[in-house]
């Protein structure tokens, strides 16, 4: 008898512990950031801007951009994940991933 409770016990915990790490998907960001899903629409090194779904989000240097772009292997016609926080009129890109999420529709 006590065999069984032991075994039900650690199946409920192994459970517990599975479907947690399954359902976690929160990103920790700093206070003040934002984020946007769009498609990139264009690329602009001289201005160290891209836009997204034709909105214009800036990085705060070419060089910046240009590693964080070729990190991540991103370019134009790709769905995106942008992290950004907004400096005065700016919109300051933080990070960027590519969207992997599947579509709902």
């Amino acid at each position: 008898m006590n065999s069984r409770k032991i075994f039900i016990i650690l199946s409920l915990v192994a459970f517990a512990v599975a479907f947690g790490c399954s359902s976690v998907s929160a990103i920790a960001l700093p206070e003040g950031t934002d984020l946007i899903a769009g498609v990139i629409t264009e690329i602009n090194s001289k201005d160290a801007l891209i836009r997204v779904d034709g909105l214009p989000y800036y990085f705060k240097d070419a060089s910046v951009m240009d590693t964080m772009l070729k990190t991540n292997n991103i370019s134009t016609n790709l769905k995106v994940i942008v992290f950004y926080k907004k400096d005065g009129g700016k919109k300051l890109i933080m990070n960027i991933e590519i969207n992997k999420q599947k579509e709902l529709y």
